[in-house]
């Protein structure tokens, strides 16, 4: 890439990342199915530990649908009054055994198949296991890809938030999946702002920022 090209990538994409704020109201007025579909996708390409996408995106646009997902998120107007959420679901601690059907459907994309991947995996596996971490590592994979779909986001005009306050259960219920096998990771919900941007609030580099060497 040029050094034109980048910069004017890097100061979008950083303007993107300065504008975009948690937005807890939106405008009666739905996304194009561009738009939705771009969202979606700056989640799909998003990067995930070993390669493995444990993730699941639900959307849900419908409104009545909305303002079920809203009381399932406690009442919170962000959910009832956005245009779309998407829920993104985990998997459970079962499909990361050695030998799960999904692991190795994972794995086989990769150069030398499950063989190879299941040498370079099983230790990290173990690891988790021992420390009773394998959930909250497969949770933390929602993370990634929401921080990618609220920037993309934003770089289209259009605001999110992210929703972590949720019954579970209900959340389930309403998406039609089985808390056997998977998780709630986080919701995102999107939609044409209707409050007043706030100021972005970060500590200064110095603060936060070690050059170790």
């Amino acid at each position: 890439m040029e050094d034109a090209q980048k910069g004017f990538a890097g100061t979008f994409f950083l303007r993107a990342m300065e504008t975009r704020f948690a937005c807890k109201r939106y405008a009666a007025k739905p996304l194009e199915s561009d738009d939705i579909k771009y969202i979606l996708e700056c989640g799909r390409l998003s990067p995930s530990s070993f390669g493995l996408e444990p993730w699941t995106f639900c959307t849900i646009g419908n409104r009545e649908l909305m303002e079920s997902l809203g009381a399932a998120c406690f009442g919170q107007e962000a959910v009832s009054s956005a245009a779309l959420a998407v829920c993104i679901l985990v998997e459970k601690e079962k499909a990361f055994e050695p030998g799960s059907d999904f692991l190795k459907q994972r794995s086989a994309r990769f150069p030398g198949g499950y063989s190879v991947f299941l040498e370079d995996y099983r230790g990290y596996y173990e690891f988790l296991r021992s420390q009773d971490r394998i959930l909250s590592w497969s949770r933390s994979q929602a993370y990634i890809a929401a921080a990618n779909m609220m920037t993309g986001a934003k770089a289209l005009g259009l605001d999110s938030c992210a929703i972590e306050g949720f019954a579970e259960g209900e959340v389930l219920g309403i998406l039609g999946a089985s808390a056997e096998e998977k998780t709630v990771g986080l919701i995102v919900v999107f939609g044409y702002g209707d409050e007043t941007p706030r100021e972005k609030i970060r500590e200064p580099p110095e603060a936060i920022i070690r050059l170790i060497s």
